[in-house]
C-alpha cells in the first residue's frame, strides 16, 4: 500500500487543481444548485421560487414566485411552456409551436416563457401537484446539503445578499468543490489504493495509472462541474474495493449512494451483490489466477457456508450485509419520492421536459435499440471518441482483453469488463448519447476508474508508449478544462452548422480540442467554428434575398456591405448575430451564470457577471489570461517533486534488510 503521506500528496494537489476551476452555469447543474437553495432556504423540495431570474438594481437578482407555471414580473404575467422541439418541422408542428406546462391553453394575455430559454434550465419536470423539480436523481443535491447549509447561514450572518449575482457564483462554485471536486480528488486517491492492492510490487505504475486516470481521461473537466457522473464513478469503485476487501455492508452503503446518484447505478451495484455472495473468503490461496479452497477451511462468526459439488461457494451473510448497507440509501430514495412527488415510485424523469422524450416507443421515454452511429461517435471520433480524447484508454483495454497482460482474478476482471460494458451500451442506447455540452464521453465516466485499473500492467509492459498516450490525454484533456468543459461544439446551435453530411463531420472532424479548445487557448476565439457559422448567417441572409425577387447583381451588392458591417461586429465581439464572437478566450469561456438558461438571457454580452460566470482562481489575480495557470503550474512542479522524493524514499525503505 502506498505511504499515508503520498496518499495526502496525491489527494491535496488533485482537489486543489479540481477546485481551480469554476465553469459556469448550465441546464444540468443549475437545476441541481436551484435544488439544494430550495431545501436549505425554504425548506422544500420544489424549485420553483429558484427557476426565474430577473436583474434589479446594481447586483442583486429578483427571483419571482412561480405558480403552476405562472408568474409576474413588474406587474406583467408571464407563463411559462414547454418547447416543442421533438415536433419541429413535422406535419404535426410544421413551425414553431409552444405548450403550456400544465397542460391547459396557452393563455392570450400572458407572455409566454420558454422553459430553458427564459428559465435557469430546462432540466427539470413538472409535478403532478404542479412543483417543478430537477429530472435528476437526487443524489447529488444531497450530498451538497451539508457545505449550503453552512455557505448559507454564515452569508445570512454577515448579511450577504444570496441573490446578488456574485455570491450567486461563488457559491454554486464551493457547493461544486465540496462535492464533486471532493469526491473527484478522494477518487484519485482511490484508484490508488486499489491499483496498488491488485497489482502489489508496482506502486510506480499504480501512482501513473490514478494520476492518468484523474488528469487524462473525462473525469478530469467533469471534476470541476457538479455532474454526478463523478460521483457515481468513485462510489462504484469504493464499493468494488469494499467488497474485495471483505467489508460487504460497507460495499452495499456505497453501491446505494451511488444508485440514489445516479440511478443506473443501482445494475453494477446488483454485480457487487452477488460477487460478494460468490466471493472465494481468505481461506483460498491463489495459483494461475484461480482461487482453490483450502483443505480445511473455518467460516467465519456468523458466516452460513454452502459448498456444492461444483466448488460453487455460497456467502448467504456477505449477501445479507451487502444488502442491509444498501437498505438505507434505499429508504432515503423511496422518502424523497414520497416529499416530493408523492408516491414512493415516481422518479424524477417521469415528469421531465418532454423535449428529452422519444416520440417512438422507447424505455423510459430516452432508451432505445443500440446505434451503430453513437458506437462509432463515443470511441473513434474526434467529436466524442473516448480513444481520441484519451488514447491512453487503449493500452488499458489492450491489457483487459489481452489474455496474460492483466495479471488478476478472474472474476475481478471480468467484473470490470461487465461494469464498462454496461455503461457503454447504455450509452449507445441512450437518445442523448452525446450528452449534450460536455467535453467528451460523459455517460461512460462511470466505468472510467474500473478501466483504468487495467493501466497498471500498461505502464509496466509497455512504459514509453502508454506514457505517451498519457501526455497526450493529459494535454488534450488540459486544455478542455482549461476553456470550457461544457464544450458546445456540434450541440449547441452557436457553434453548429447545419448541412446533410454534418453526420460525417462529427465522426471525422469535429474536434472538440483542435477546432473549439485549442482556438481559444491559442487565440482568444473559435475562430474555425466562428467562420464556418458566420458563412452559414451570410448564406440564409442570401436565400431571404433571392426570395423577395431581387435581381442577382442587386443581391451580390447588398451581400458585400452586410458582410462588411456584420464582421467588424464579430471582431468586436458583438453577440449579434452571432453568440459565439462575444464568447471571449483564453480561459473560462463560458458566459452562463447559475441564473441563466441561454446565452445573455439575463445580462449583457462583456458585462461583470457573464465574464465572471465562469473563471479559475488564477483569475482573481490575472483576469482573462493564460497567466492565471501559472500558480497552478508552479503547485504541480512543486507537488510533482514531493511525489517522487516520497515514492524514492519508499523504494529506499523497502529495499532496507529488515533486523530485529
Amino acid at each position: 500500500m502506498p505511504t499515508r503521506r503520498l496518499q495526502l500528496l496525491v489527494f491535496a494537489l488533485s482537489l486543489i487543481t479540481f477546485a481551480w476551476f469554476h465553469q459556469g452555469g448550465g441546464w444540468n447543474q443549475n437545476a441541481r444548485f436551484a435544488e439544494v437553495r430550495a431545501i436549505v432556504e425554504q425548506g422544500r423540495f420544489a424549485v420553483d421560487d429558484y427557476l426565474v431570474y430577473h436583474p434589479a438594481q446594481g447586483r442583486h437578482l429578483v427571483r419571482p414566485q412561480v405558480v403552476r407555471g405562472e408568474f409576474t414580473i413588474n406587474g406583467e404575467r408571464h407563463q411559462l411552456s414547454w418547447g416543442d422541439w421533438q415536433n419541429l418541422g413535422t406535419e404535426a408542428a410544421p413551425e414553431w409551436r409552444q405548450m403550456a406546462v400544465n397542460g391547459e391553453p396557452l393563455s392570450p394575455t400572458a407572455t409566454m416563457v420558454i422553459i430553458g430559454e427564459g428559465t435557469c434550465s430546462g432540466d427539470v419536470g413538472i409535478a403532478p401537484d404542479g412543483h417543478f423539480h430537477p429530472n435528476k436523481p437526487p443524489g447529488a443535491s444531497l450530498l451538497a446539503l451539508p457545505p449550503y447549509f453552512v455557505i448559507y447561514h454564515i452569508e445570512r450572518w454577515l448579511g450577504i445578499d444570496p441573490d446578488d449575482w456574485w455570491v450567486l457564483t461563488v457559491n454554486a462554485w464551493l457547493c461544486s468543490v465540496f462535492t464533486v471536486g471532493l469526491a473527484s480528488a478522494l477518487g484519485v486517491v482511490l484508484v490508488l489504493r486499489v491499483a496498488s492492492q491488485m497489482y502489489p510490487g508496482n506502486n510506480g505504475a499504480a501512482l501513473a495509472a490514478a494520476l492518468t486516470f484523474g488528469f487524462g481521461t473525462t473525469f478530469f473537466p467533469f471534476a470541476t462541474l457538479m455532474f454526478d457522473h463523478n460521483i457515481t464513478a468513485v462510489l462504484l469503485l469504493a464499493s468494488f474495493a469494499a467488497v474485495r476487501n471483505g467489508r460487504p455492508m460497507t460495499a452495499g452503503v456505497w453501491a446505494g449512494v451511488a444508485a440514489v446518484t445516479n440511478y443506473l447505478a443501482a445494475i453494477p451495484g446488483a454485480f457487487f451483490a452477488v460477487w460478494a455472495l460468490l466471493k472465494k473468503n481468505d481461506g483460498c490461496r491463489m495459483t494461475n489466477d484461480e482461487a482453490i479452497p483450502a483443505v480445511s477451511v473455518k467460516p467465519a462468526d456468523s458466516d452460513f457456508v454452502i459448498r456444492h459439488s461444483t466448488s460453487v461457494i455460497f456467502h448467504p451473510a456477505a449477501a445479507l450485509r451487502f444488502t442491509l448497507g444498501v437498505l438505507p440509501c434505499l429508504v432515503v430514495l423511496l422518502a424523497y419520492n414520497v416529499a416530493a412527488f408523492g408516491s414512493p415510485f415516481a422518479l424524477n424523469t417521469s415528469f421531465q421536459n418532454p423535449i428529452f422524450k422519444e416520440l417512438t416507443p422507447a424505455f423510459l421515454g430516452m432508451f432505445v435499440k443500440p446505434s451503430w452511429f453513437a458506437t462509432l461517435v463515443i470511441t473513434v471520433s474526434p467529436w466524442r471518441g473516448i480513444f481520441v480524447l484519451s488514447p491512453v484508454i487503449i493500452a488499458a483495454v489492450a491489457c483487459l482483453f489481452c489474455r496474460g497482460k492483466m495479471k488478476t482474478p478472474r472474476a475481478e476482471r471480468w467484473l470490470i469488463v461487465a461494469c464498462a460494458a454496461f455503461f457503454f451500451l447504455i450509452n449507445i442506447s441512450f437518445n442523448g448519447f452525446h450528452g449534450g455540452f460536455a467535453a467528451g464521453p460523459r455517460y461512460l465516466i462511470p466505468a472510467l476508474p474500473f478501466v483504468c485499473l487495467a493501466l497498471v500492467p500498461a505502464f509496466v509492459r509497455w512504459p514509453r508508449v502508454t506514457t505517451v498516450l498519457a501526455a497526450v490525454s493529459i494535454v488534450q484533456q488540459a486544455l478542455l478544462t482549461i476553456t470550457d468543459a461544457l464544450n458546445p461544439l456540434g450541440v449547441g446551435a452557436h457553434a453548429w452548422v447545419n448541412h446533410p453530411d454534418e453526420w460525417k463531420e462529427k465522426l471525422r472532424g469535429n474536434s472538440l480540442v483542435w477546432r473549439y479548445a485549442w482556438p481559444l487557448f491559442a487565440h482568444g476565439r473559435a475562430w474555425p467554428v466562428i467562420d464556418a457559422k458566420f458563412e452559414e448567417w451570410l448564406g440564409n441572409q442570401r436565400k431571404a434575398l433571392a426570395k423577395k425577387g431581387m435581381p442577382a447583381v442587386e443581391v451580390d451588392a447588398q451581400m458585400a456591405k452586410l458582410r462588411s458591417e456584420t464582421w467588424e461586429k464579430v471582431m468586436r465581439g458583438d453577440p449579434d448575430p452571432l453568440w459565439i464572437a462575444a464568447m471571449d478566450g483564453p480561459v473560462s469561456t463560458n458566459t452562463l451564470g447559475p441564473w441563466d438558461g441561454t446565452y445573455f438571457q439575463t445580462f449583457p454580452a462583456h458585462s461583470p457577471a457573464t465574464e465572471w460566470a465562469a473563471f479559475n482562481v488564477g483569475e482573481l489575480i490575472f483576469p482573462a489570461s493564460r497567466w492565471s495557470l501559472a500558480p497552478l503550474l508552479a503547485l504541480w512542479m512543486a507537488g510533482a517533486f514531493a511525489i517522487r522524493r516520497c515514492v524514492r524514499n519508499e523504494a529506499d525503505t523497502l529495499a532496507k534488510p529488515r533486523t530485529r
